[in-house]
């Protein structure tokens, strides 16, 4: 079709096409002229280049058939897309006149706007009626949404708290069991498929049979064509098997080595939670349960030994306690110990008396050894009563006593001297604080006194005082001890020093600057009296025993006694409102009474039932329950053991480091009232006797010499003032006068080829050993 054959076509329109064709056509040539010259021109620097090649394809290029036609075509072709858009466009315009000519525009305008206007109309009358609807329904939902509110703020934390923690409760009580259904189960599962894969690896069912037919029958060349055919399966099947293997493993490895070792877990958690299931099945019904099973399903009692979990040893003891007719309300949550169980129970009525009077019954009923079961009534519940079953010693791996440097603590310090059986450590302090230790023989008391006198005699503010009429006391600690006294005139001498000292301390208290009481230090030391077999000191000793423990906690003056029984003369009144510590090993049930009062039987203070060491074994010698600040409940404790040797070893060391000494204020005022009592009630009062001897004076003497046989007198006097201040102004006549009462004078001594006066210690020691047995004064 010509470009001008069209009749819609204006003339401008055809003009503008017939130029545009022309211009076209034109420029087609004048590109084909431009091509060839400029190929002709590159083929020449070819040539003189040096390039054949080059100048051979240029040469084809330029001289390729109909390349100028081809060129041609192509402009022409433009041109005629060109036409076909511009009359495009045309007829878009034509259409673009008419529709906008159109009448009814208007009309649709006008229909538009009106039901714009009623559309936004309507928008607001569905809007206001929207939020009148609103605001009824937020009325009605306002009191709902403030309890939502209200429980998501305060309810929902507490319970997602709760249930966080239920859940973390049975992943770690039920996971452990339920991870270990599943490995067992998935075992199983394991075991039976390695067993089916080795029986169709090595083709057993297959050929094993048809084999011992043929074996039996006699027919030897089947039975050798069996054979080989088997190993034949046999080798392929393990051939594909081992393949399979291989191509599982090395896909694994890849899977591992991309993505790491989560890999591995991910398998093994997918097998076991597909083979468990499966080894469950194969595993078939539980087993039928054993006659203890059907013991504990019909709700008898049974040995605390069956009851491996938690839950099972409260049962356990819920069903004993039942048995021996204790209504019970309930058993807490038991608690695994090192040496057995701690378990609380509930109580729905009576008292934790009965609990307490049926210990014995109970420790038959759940196979416990003699004493091996304790009650502690819990003090802020009544109801709640806690039993520890001790199917262990508690006190196997029990360590020696504590390492205490010479004057490395002080009296008011808490001294750890033995472990309670819950693994606590039990600290007592000895300022002011009367101790008494009962115990049958062979309850282990002398290595308790050890071992509270190693804790004083370590301060550097506490000096210690041994007095035992009938054995060997404090013997151990050897020069840790400031005065030992082993006969009834020394005991009754050193009581009444004690008794003075505490006497006098309070009346200095003003003088001194201090405060209610005696303020101890290295330069004015308290003092601790140990006084062993109580019931065999004399009458006047006992008197004076009484009256330090009612007179000392002030100035400081301590006594720790000893007894096997409680019911001596007057050491139970005097117990029962005196002293603060007490500690009761291996004794009787009126001991218990006498010492800690008629009620605390039923509290479950039982040191009655502990047993003191036989010839056969220590039993248990060392054990007591302790009465004291910080321990109020009925727990059995064990001291510390310190042995003979380390015992002798600390006290050269302590004696080699000094001692403390009593003030000499001290000593004055409580003379001077020793002195005043003589002279007002005679010689007699508590034994309060005028002191013809100065007994510490002498002490320190015998002390002074040490490992030497003798001494001049300004050696000795030296000695002296380097063990006490109150020696230091001392000089012969002074040695002299304290010496006079004994009868000791001083003595031409040669040593080193030079005569001068001095003393021998045997003569001091035998005259003051002299002087006590005699029955004199200090």
């Amino acid at each position: 079709m010509p470009l001008t054959g069209n009749r819609n076509q204006t003339p401008l329109t055809r003009g503008i096409v017939t130029v545009s064709a022309r211009v076209w056509a034109v420029l087609g040539r004048l590109y084909a002229a431009v091509v060839l010259a400029a190929v002709t021109m590159l083929r020449c620097l070819a040539r003189r280049a040096g390039m054949p090649m080059a100048a051979w394809v240029a040469h084809q290029v330029a001289y390729f058939p109909r390349l100028a036609y081809a060129l041609t075509v192509c402009g022409r072709a433009a041109v005629r897309a060109w036409a076909w858009c511009v009359r495009l466009a045309a007829r878009l315009a034509v259409c673009a006149r008419r529709v906008a000519g159109w009448h009814g525009w208007p009309v649709i305008g006008r229909a538009l706007r009106t039901a714009g206007r009623a559309i936004r109309v309507l928008a607001r009358v569905v809007g206001h009626a929207a939020w009148w609807l609103l605001r009824v329904l937020w009325r009605w939902l306002r009191p709902y949404l403030a309890d939502a509110r209200g429980w998501l703020v305060h309810t929902a934390p507490r319970l997602a708290l709760r249930l966080a923690w239920r859940a973390v409760v049975a992943l770690v009580t039920r996971g452990p069991r339920v991870a270990w259904w599943l490995i067992l189960h998935s075992t199983i599962t394991t075991v039976w498929l390695a067993g089916h894969l080795a029986r169709y690896v090595s083709a057993y069912s297959d050929y094993a049979g048809i084999l011992a037919l043929a074996k039996e029958e006699g027919r030897v060349r089947v039975e050798t064509r069996l054979r080989r055919k088997w190993r034949k399966a046999a080798g392929t099947r393990l051939g594909i098997t081992a393949v399979l293997i291989i191509a599982v493993w090395v896909t694994v490895a890849v899977l591992a080595d991309r993505y790491g070792p989560l890999v591995y877990w991910v398998l093994g958690t997918v097998y076991v939670l597909i083979t468990a299931p499966i080894g469950r099945k194969l595993r078939g019904p539980k087993e039928k349960p054993t006659p203890e099973e059907e013991e504990k399903a019909e709700g008898e009692p049974y040995p605390i030994a069956d009851a491996h979990t938690r839950a099972e040893a409260a049962d356990c003891v819920a069903r004993a306690v039942r048995a021996e007719g204790i209504d019970l309300r309930m058993a807490g949550d038991a608690a695994r110990q090192p040496w057995g169980w701690e378990v609380p129970v509930i109580l729905r009525r009576g008292t934790p008396a009965a609990v307490v009077a049926k210990l014995g019954e109970l420790e038959t009923t759940l196979d416990l050894p003699s004493g091996g079961l304790l009650a502690a009534p819990d003090r802020s519940r009544r109801a709640r009563v806690v039993l520890r079953l001790a199917e262990r010693d508690p006190f196997a791996s029990l360590p020696n006593a504590v390492n205490r440097p010479p004057l490395s603590g002080s009296l008011a310090d808490a001294h750890v001297v033995a472990r309670r059986m819950d693994g606590s450590d039990l600290a007592l302090t000895f300022l002011g604080t009367h101790v008494v230790v009962i115990g049958v023989p062979g309850s282990g008391k002398s290595q308790t006194l050890r071992a509270l006198a190693d804790a004083v005699s370590a301060c550097a503010d506490g000096l210690v005082w041994d007095l035992d009429p009938s054995g060997n006391g404090l013997e151990a600690l050897g020069g840790a001890i400031g005065r030992r006294e082993r006969d009834h005139a020394g005991i009754e001498d050193a009581l009444a020093d004690a008794v003075a000292l505490a006497e006098a301390r309070p009346k200095m208290l003003t003088d001194m600057g201090m405060g209610d009481a005696w303020e101890v230090s290295a330069q004015r030391p308290g003092l601790v009296v140990f006084v062993d077999e109580y019931p065999q000191l004399t009458d006047k000793a006992k008197a004076l025993a009484v009256s330090l423990l009612r007179l000392g906690r002030k100035g400081r003056v301590t006594l720790v006694l000893a007894s096997a029984d409680a019911t001596s003369d007057v050491l139970g009144a005097a117990i029962a409102d005196s002293v603060a510590c007490k500690i009761l090993m291996p004794c009787r049930h009126a001991d218990v009474r006498l010492v800690l009062g008629p009620n605390m039987i039923a509290e479950g203070w039982r040191p009655d039932r502990l047993n003191p060491a036989t010839g056969d074994g220590p039993e248990d010698a060392g054990k007591a329950y302790v009465y004291a600040a910080g321990s109020r409940e009925p727990l059995i404790a064990k001291f510390r053991p310190l042995g003979g040797d380390r015992a002798r070893e600390l006290g050269s060391h302590r004696a080699a480091q000094g001692l403390p000494r009593i003030d000499a204020e001290s000593w004055d005022t409580a003379r001077a009232r020793r002195r005043a009592a003589a002279d007002a009630a005679g010689d007699g009062a508590l034994g309060l006797s005028v002191p013809t001897v100065d007994g510490q004076g002498v002490v320190d003497v015998l002390t002074a010499f040490d490992a030497a046989e003798k001494l001049w007198t300004e050696d000795l006097l030296s000695r002296l003032a380097t063990l006490d201040a109150r020696y230091g102004e001392w000089g012969a006549e002074d040695l002299a006068a304290l010496m006079l009462p004994l009868g000791v004078a001083p003595v031409q001594i040669k040593m080193d080829g030079r005569n001068r006066r001095g003393y021998y210690r045997q003569h001091v020691a035998d005259a003051w050993d002299t002087y006590r047995r005699g029955g004199g004064g200090r």
